[in-house]
């Protein structure tokens, strides 16, 4: 018997096809999209590429699983902040921002394949479109939390989440594609990188405020 079809054997089924998708994810840091190949990820594996198939019927379905995990951390971020007793619906806000934005930034490779049209139907892959589904309703509950405390307007929770969602969204496309027109400003001023990126969340958070606040004198 082949060393390969040895340890093929000595995987448990669902221990295997996690394992695939940690090499996918280890892959697509290192090399980006382009770099993923079944057959990479079954070498990486130790295994045949009949194995990745028999979990992964195609890189784009790998690439959906990959997705869906980066969704479900999104989820598990934002949860947590929710599990915080709400002090200050001000600070609730900016963590729930912060939370988006630093699994976005340290995740960029996921960030593509949840919002970057890799995968341009996620209505195909039903574990990605719950999990995109699962992480937008804990947005939209935070949504709530600052309304119920009085610190947005009492419009759809839906609207305003969309609207949260978008702003953020474009900071980090910027941010990850190095079209972030502050560092132009910044790139004089010896800062931190995560100084930096506080500064800019900051920022944000107080300009969509200002749109937001039940108070528009609010600062």
């Amino acid at each position: 018997m082949s060393q390969k079809s040895t340890k093929e054997r000595g995987y448990h089924h669902g221990d295997l096809k996690e394992s695939l998708m940690e090499s996918g994810v280890a892959i697509i840091q290192k090399q980006g999209l382009q770099g993923l190949t079944l057959k990479e990820v079954a070498r990486k594996q130790g295994v045949s590429s009949a194995a990745v198939y028999r979990h992964y019927e195609s890189k784009e379905h790998l690439l959906a699983a990959i997705g869906a995990q980066g969704f479900r951390m999104l989820e598990a971020a934002l949860k947590r902040n929710l599990a915080e007793p709400v002090v200050d619906a001000r600070i609730f806000f900016r963590q729930c921002v912060q939370a988006y934005i630093d699994l976005a930034l340290s995740r960029p490779r996921h960030y593509e394949l949840m919002f970057g049209g890799i995968i341009p139907n996620h209505r195909r892959f039903p574990e990605l479109q719950e999990a995109g589904q699962s992480a937008f309703s804990c947005l939209l509950e935070s949504i709530e939390v600052c309304q119920k405390a009085g610190l947005f307007r009492k419009r759809k929770p839906i609207i305003i989440a969309f609207h949260v969602w978008g702003t953020m969204h474009g900071f980090v496309m910027l941010q990850i594609s190095g079209q972030n027109p502050l560092e132009q400003i910044e790139k004089n001023r010896p800062k931190k990188r995560k100084q930096e990126i506080e500064s800019y969340v900051g920022l944000m958070v107080q300009l969509l405020r200002r749109g937001l606040d039940t108070d528009t004198g609010r600062r």
